[in-house]
């Protein structure tokens, strides 16, 4: 009996659900700068390897680079904000990822500013 082409060898059929017909549930795991940087190049229709330009390297080294553990420096960071055309929000976001992952202690208490004192108290009539 044949089967069905399969991408890999010995890959069974998977649609997605248990055996007891529920929605198998993954864990998400923390977010980390290549899971992020890959994310935005997905949303945007572009490859890893059109990292190369903007990191002025070659289309392996940017391979290499997702694949290895060590982390992304700042200006590698800033090139694919600058390349992707990111907005302050996922920039920020990106950079304090990149930051944590380098070993930086930062606590997001001091740079959120508090602006509970500025708000106007409302008068009571």
């Amino acid at each position: 009996m044949a089967e069905a082409a399969r991408t890999l060898p010995r890959q069974a059929p998977h649609n997605g659900m248990a055996c007891a017909g529920r929605p198998i549930r993954v864990p998400l795991g923390k977010a980390s700068v290549r899971q992020v940087l890959r994310r935005h190049l997905r949303e945007d229709g572009r490859r890893m390897q059109d990292l190369a330009a903007p990191w002025q390297c070659s289309r392996q080294t940017v391979y290499d680079m997702f694949c290895s553990a060590r982390t992304f420096s700042p200006q590698h960071i800033d090139a694919a904000i600058a390349w992707l055309g990111l907005d302050d929000f996922d920039a920020a976001e990106l950079r304090l990822l990149g930051a944590r992952e380098a070993g930086w202690a930062i606590d997001t208490r001091y740079i959120l500013e508090d602006l509970a004192h500025e708000r106007p108290v409302p008068i009571a009539r």
